[in-house]
Parts: structure tokens; sequence; C-alpha cells
């Protein structure tokens, strides 16, 4: 009996020990937030803006799900200190645009390196955050040539900060279009030496009033993320506007029948309808009668 009671007694003051325990440990797993993983692209198109593209996934059960509505802070790193030049939020898609200041406004390290980040101090469903990109500034400079009756479009890329050409580097070559660019040229134009490449530009391709909009890009680049330079070209087809739409056709409105099928359709509604209106009005004397 004196053995059981301590047993008793044992177990007791063990409980006491190990249920705050336990509860933590429950406590714990219940308030478990996920981990949000963040993209950080920059883009800067000449002459207009430049700017960071930024996206948030994460992991809900077995799939990976974009985050909307994530607040983050946008910086740049100088000398080992976040200088915040904004906030951002991410859209419906997980994505978010944030257009950076002039460069000019912000410090490059030594190597002419600006480090650009964001950074997410966590809420209730998720842990904090943050990512970084490091670039190099880079221009691309463009000019319009025709020879021997072709066209093309000669573009060259140096370094901003040295001013110095940027050899065996990838430009694309395209015309804007709505949904997707039209690639003119090869797939892969390389500078040369003095950073330049000369594209000719094909004949025939549409373009309102003959004028095709034309972008040279260095695509996702390491070092200088990715680069845009737009220039307006008179050497498209003029797009002739189809003004059949107005007229009376066969594939045009309801309100654009032509007149022979009304007149047609009319005389087959009366040729059908008479008769039977003329034979019930005949009935009905008939039944009068």
């Amino acid at each position: 009996m004196k053995h059981l009671l301590k047993s008793m007694l044992f177990l007791s003051f063990l409980r006491l020990f190990l249920l705050p325990i336990g509860l933590e440990s429950v406590f714990a797993q219940e308030t478990e937030k996920n981990r949000v993983r963040l993209k950080l692209d920059y883009t800067k198109i000449i002459g207009q803006e430049s700017y960071l593209n930024i996206g948030a996934i994460a992991k809900v059960g077995t799939s990976m799900e974009d985050v909307p509505g994530l607040q983050m802070d946008v910086y740049y790193e100088w000398e080992g200190e976040e200088v915040v030049v904004g906030t951002t939020k991410t859209n419906m898609d997980g994505k978010s645009k944030f257009v950076l200041p002039a460069l000019e406004t912000m410090k490059a390290d030594t190597s002419n390196t600006y480090t650009f980040g964001i950074s997410f101090n966590g809420n209730d469903l998720f842990r904090k955050a943050s990512k970084t990109v490091s670039i190099k500034d880079a221009a691309i400079s463009t000019d319009l040539l025709t020879k021997d009756s072709i066209n093309y479009v000669q573009a060259k890329l140096t370094d901003a900060s040295t001013q110095l050409p940027l050899a065996e580097r990838s430009l694309k070559v395209q015309v804007q279009r709505l949904i997707h660019p039209l690639r003119v040229g090869e797939e892969f134009n390389y500078t040369n030496e003095s950073g330049t490449i000369i594209v000719p530009v094909e004949a025939g391709i549409p373009g309102l009033d003959g004028n095709l909009t034309l972008e040279v890009v260095l695509s996702d680049s390491d070092e200088y993320g990715t680069v845009k330079a737009v220039v307006d070209a008179p050497y498209g087809v003029p797009i002739i506007q189809d003004t059949s739409f107005e007229k009376r056709a066969l594939w045009g409105p309801r309100s654009k029948t032509p007149i022979f099928i009304l007149i047609f359709t009319i005389f087959l509604i009366l040729a059908t309808w008479g008769p039977i209106v003329y034979l019930i009005r005949n009935l009905y004397k008939i039944t009068k009668s």
C-alpha cells in the first residue's frame, strides 16, 4: 500500500513538470510560421525609368502559392548600412513593380556596383525574409541606318560608369507588340570589341503609320540586370484600316445586313404566312355562316 502511494505521488510530481513542456511544444507547433520566398530582378529602360520586379511565393500544403498583400521595405546598401528608399506591396498575383529613384541620387561601392534589397519583417503567417540584387549601370545607344535599300538598327552597349564598351554580350532586337514582341535578326547578336551590333530589319512588318517601335535588350545579365533601349523607326508597312465593317455585308453586324437579304427574308415570310392567314380567315367565315 505504501509502495503504491509512493508511485502515485511520483507520477503526479512528474506530470507537474512535464505538462508545461508538452503544452509549450503543442503551442509552438500551432504557431509555426511558413517561409516566404522572395524574387528580385532589376530592369532599366534607357531614358525612362529603372525598377525592381518583385515576386513572393510560399509553400502552402504541398503546392507553391503566390503571396498577395506582402508589405516590404525597399533599400540600397551603402557602407554596411541599409538606406530605405520606399515601401511596396505585392498584388493578388504575388508580384510588385517598384520604380527606383535615379541612380545618380544613390551611391555605389568602389567597384561601381549598386546593391538593392527588399525586406519583409514577418507577420502572423510568415517568417521575415529578405532578398538582394547587385548590379552595375549599363547604357545602350541606338542608330538607324539604311544601306543598299536594307534598313538596319545599330546599337552600342557600354558601362555607364566607365564609358567602356562591353564586348561579347548578347543583345536581342525585337519589335514591340501588344502581347509578345516580334524577334528581329538572329537569335543571338553578340557585341564586337567596340560593344556594337548591326542588325537588319526585314521589310514587310506592319506598323501604325508605317512606324515600328524597336527594342534592343540586354536580358537578365548577372552584372547589369535587364537593360532596354526603345527607338521608333519608319521601317514598317503602313496598316490599312479596314473600313468594310461599316458597310452592309454578310460578315457585318446585324444592323449592317445587306438590303437584298432583308427583302428576300420579308418575301419568304409573306409567302409562308400569307396562305396560312388566308385559310384561317376563310375557316372563320365558314364557322360563322
